[in-house]
């Protein structure tokens, strides 16, 4: 949230903490509760880095994450340490986890709290987001199941409904992250109410959370904790503003480019 790596960057600058927290609440504005997302054993962490860091993107708060037979038996703090890259990992700070070791426990949990379950799959019995006669229901959770397989015949089989995006190449299947993304734009694209619908006492609650991972110094603890009650306006555009462009880049990927740009300059020269 907001970039901290710039130089300019004063956290004891009331207008810096001020965008910061409008930045916050940018975010949690757009917050959905009526689509979560579930990973049904997914054990490429690539794959799950690029899953959370879409979720997060898209305004998805609340992960489902039945755990694959490799990480059973370790917290959610160390997985998150140790499987995540350190901006996945930032990112993972906002986002709601609810960790399961069965696929059992997760499916009754849902139930529990109200969600329909959408799995992905490809098998014929599956119906397409395209068909104009499906509706989101009020509350719904997405389901995504490992590389390998997908979900499992438990999932499948306890579904309340099997979606899929229809595909056009000589490929059959996506990518695990790159179908979970479609599948999430798609459904918010098909009801964008879906988008910013938390409750009052829900966004309390997150944003207690947020301020505090926010906060860094002794005065932003402060602030941010008076402000929980009484937040600042929201941003409504929450892109970077030019000045701060150039603090986004990845610099080691920037000075690897820079090394192949100039190694292809010199073979270019050479020939």
């Amino acid at each position: 949230i907001q970039p901290n790596n710039n130089n300019n960057n004063n956290e004891d600058d009331d207008s810096y903490n001020n965008r910061r927290l409008r930045y916050a609440e940018g975010v949690l504005a757009n917050r959905t509760k009526r689509i979560a997302l579930v990973l049904e054993k997914c054990f490429d962490s690539l794959n799950h880095q690029a899953i959370l860091r879409t979720a997060d993107c898209l305004g998805i708060q609340y992960i489902y994450v039945i755990l694959p037979p490799i990480w059973k038996g370790k917290e959610p703090s160390h997985i998150t340490k140790n499987k995540l890259n350190t901006k996945v990992a930032k990112n993972h700070n906002f986002l709601t986890f609810r960790y399961f070791k069965s696929t059992t426990d997760c499916i009754n949990q849902l139930r529990e709290d109200n969600y329909k379950i959408w799995v992905t799959d490809l098998s014929v019995e599956s119906s397409c987001l395209d068909d104009e006669s499906i509706v989101l229901p009020n509350k719904v959770a997405i389901v995504v199941g490992k590389e390998s397989t997908g979900c499992s015949n438990e999932m499948l089989e306890r579904a309340d409904k099997r979606i899929y995006l229809k595909l056009f190449g000589f490929s059959d299947s996506l990518n695990l992250s790159v179908a979970t993304a479609l599948v999430l734009q798609y459904l918010f694209i098909k009801c964008p109410e879906a988008r910013g619908d938390l409750s009052e006492d829900e966004k309390i609650s997150i944003r207690s959370e947020w301020y505090t991972e926010l906060a860094k110094s002794e005065k932003q603890k402060q602030l941010y904790s008076e402000s929980i009650n009484n937040p600042p306006l929201p941003l409504e555009d929450l892109r970077r503003c030019n000045s701060l462009k150039r603090t986004h880049f990845n610099k080691k990927i920037h000075k690897k480019i820079k090394i192949l740009e100039a190694s292809q300059q010199h073979h270019e020269e050479v020939q």
